[in-house]
């Protein structure tokens, strides 16, 4: 008996963005049993030369979707099937989504009128509690609570604040995390604990020092929020007047930094990383780019690696490709990190997004006809969800053991 394909957390990402983006679009065709949906990209590829390949991209990102929809159901289905029903009414995506709107509507904390990534996340945190999801962000009230605010004064809309784990246990069961069911005296008692054996007096210390480092979200998980973020203490939110300085976010980057500075595995990216280590590139906007590297599909990344690994060996010597690709591999760079940032850092240019959508489908289609040489090295599960037990330090830097396991 086949094995049921496995769904991991990148399924959730894919199935969350593929979503949005079929959600967002109009489907003429509905009526006919067509499942095709009028994006703006759809009409960018009417376009002469480029509307081809901004076609082939839309084609990918719906057969993605329907692969991942179609593991999410436990069904196995080969490259031939899955691009035929991604085009259907009755497809794998289709069901999935109507699910997704069917428990929106018996969502307490679900208020707005579209499917939301919140809505998303809190659909897949119910159906499939083994990936330990936790929620995006917190949020303050309840449809019901909304309207009752709304009935009596008005005004009120959904109020939201940040929730730093990427764990939903931990999520769940630490301290001041904003989760509205609290936890038991025993557990809160036994998690404090924990943080005093360490050598921590509170949560805050305890964040700060790093005891929750491997449960913490990353800076681009961060950016998937609706709140603005700094990592600087003194910085204000230009809308509302007040301080934005988030102690969570603010230790992702610092840990981010970190890795960046005392890694020494491969790269991720080739040819950013040639202009990074011919210091052509600030760490600021490599780091960026490298989570962006280790975050695409596996068949980008390959179709990537086939003509991006010669083109950085030559760009090494200091010749006409280096003079010709430098330019436009900045600038690259500075959209990956704004992307990767929520615009924290980096530069938006609508070029190179466009640019980026059109390099993904070929490098895509590339990646699908090779055999890889080996894993592609580096994955944001193993980074943030690895399985082996972290090491516990204390505040000063010598290790502990830990007496029992968090709840």
């Amino acid at each position: 008996m086949a094995e049921k394909p496995q769904f991991t957390r990148n399924d959730v990402a894919r199935i969350r963005e593929g979503t949005l983006a079929e959600e967002a679009g109009f489907k003429p065709f509905s009526r006919f049993g067509v499942d095709f949906t009028l994006r703006p990209s759809t009409v960018f590829g009417a376009l002469p030369f480029v509307g081809g390949f901004a076609n082939i991209g839309q084609a990918i990102g719906k057969y993605q979707l329907e692969d991942s929809a179609n593991k999410f159901f436990g069904v196995d289905k080969g490259f031939r099937d899955t691009s035929v029903s991604s085009g259907m009414n009755d497809s794998a995506t289709n069901t999935l989504i109507r699910d997704m709107k069917a428990f929106k509507e018996t969502n307490p904390y679900s208020t707005t009128k579209n499917l939301t990534r919140d809505d998303i996340q809190d659909f897949m945190m119910s159906k499939r509690p083994d990936l330990d999801l936790a929620p995006i962000q917190n949020r303050a009230y309840t449809k019901s609570e909304l309207d009752e605010l709304n009935d009596v004064t008005g005004g009120f809309t959904q109020s939201y604040s940040t929730q730093p784990f990427s764990s939903g246990r931990t999520a769940q069961n630490i301290t001041g995390t904003g989760y509205r069911s609290s936890i038991s005296p025993s557990d809160r008692a036994a998690i404090e604990e924990d943080q005093a054996i360490s050598g921590y007096s509170d949560f805050s210390s305890a964040l700060g020092g790093g005891y929750y480092d491997n449960e913490l979200k990353s800076v681009d998980d961060f950016g998937n929020d609706r709140i603005s973020q700094s990592n600087i203490t003194n910085s204000v939110d230009a809308k509302t007047g007040k301080s934005n300085y988030d102690p969570n976010f603010a230790r992702a980057v610092t840990k981010e930094n970190q890795e960046a500075s005392g890694s020494d595995t491969p790269s991720s990216t080739f040819i950013c990383t040639a202009l990074y280590e011919m210091k052509q590139m600030p760490i600021s906007i490599y780091k960026y780019d490298q989570r962006y590297g280790q975050s695409v599909n596996r068949k980008i990344y390959n179709g990537y690696a086939i003509w991006g690994k010669p083109i950085a060996n030559k760009m090494r010597n200091k010749g006409c490709v280096y003079e010709m690709v430098k330019p436009l591999a900045l600038k690259w760079a500075e959209q990956m990190a704004y992307d990767m940032s929520d615009g924290k850092v980096g530069k938006k240019r609508y070029s190179i997004k466009a640019m980026k959508f059109l390099g993904e489908a070929i490098c895509y289609g590339i990646g699908l006809f090779i055999k890889p040489e080996g894993e592609k090295h580096g994955s944001n599960r193993n980074r943030q969800h690895g399985e082996e037990r972290r090491t516990i330090r204390g505040e000063d830097g010598l290790l502990k053991k830990r007496r029992r396991s968090r709840t």
